[in-house]
């Protein structure tokens, strides 16, 4: 009944599900990537150093396909899943992400701007890019469609430009390379005015775990607000009240 269902809905033959395919899409997701940063980087992929973490992503899919039923999305349940998405999306812009291009051993890699940016969008985004890409989520055949992303209004999706935003508002907190430093220095003397540059003290940078905080607390106010919407619990703005038909009167 499920794949008569499946057919009706999309184009091509509905495969038997596979545990395999799955846990490539997850792994995927997880490392996709980081197996383009990494090399552009000089630097090993994790998974190539160890393969716990692989080994413990693969215990997980097991136990889930292992459940008799998986909840279907609600609000019920997504809300607070947006709240530990943010909390996990700001551990990956701030703590993973940043020190493989501060600590690179090309310094012209290590002070780069550019760079940081460019490696957190792709490294927290090219999995999902690619998922998408070879229609993994799909229950046919593997093929080739356009992703999201490459699609109209596909750049406003929040989980593609938050990752950029969230490192470099890390990055400008804590003075992770001299261009943050000197431009955090150069908004608190354009908000402060002239009685900050009379001091002439340089801004001191916030404490990392500070900086974290306020990532996470963003980024979860950012999925909450897309998870809100997406379930229709935002006002619409557009929507207009129905006119009312007022009786005459004599």
């Amino acid at each position: 009944m499920q794949a008569a269902h499946f057919a009706k809905k999309v184009k091509g033959e509905v495969e038997e599900q596979s545990f395999v395919k799955r846990l490539s899409t997850t792994l995927l997701v997880v490392y996709g990537g980081e197996a383009i940063t990494a090399p552009m980087l000089g630097i090993p992929p994790s998974f190539m150093v160890s393969g716990i973490v692989p080994a413990l992503y693969a215990a997980v899919q097991a136990i889930v396909d292992a459940l008799p039923s998986v909840p279907a999305p609600s609000a019920n349940t997504e809300l607070p899943l947006s709240i530990l998405d943010g909390i996990t999306r700001a551990y990956l812009l701030c703590n993973l992400i940043p020190p493989a291009v501060t600590t690179n051993n090309s310094s012209l890699i290590a002070s780069s701007p550019w760079t940081l940016l460019v490696t957190s969008l792709i490294t927290a985004n090219a999995g999902f890019f690619f998922v998408n890409l070879f229609s993994f989520l799909n229950p046919t055949s593997l093929s080739i469609q356009t992703p999201p992303e490459l699609q109209p209004y596909g750049w406003t999706t929040t989980d593609l430009w938050c990752a950029p935003a969230g490192t470099a508002i890390y990055a400008l907190l804590t003075h992770a390379q001299p261009f943050w430093a000197d431009l955090h220095t150069l908004i608190y003397e354009l908000l402060s005015g002239s009685q900050a540059q009379a001091q002439g003290k340089p801004v001191e940078p916030v404490d990392a775990e500070t900086a974290r905080a306020i990532c996470a607390v963003l980024l979860s106010g950012l999925f909450l607000g897309k998870t809100a919407k997406n379930f229709g619990l935002l006002p619409n703005p557009t929507a207009k009240a129905p006119k009312i038909a007022k009786a005459k009167t004599q």
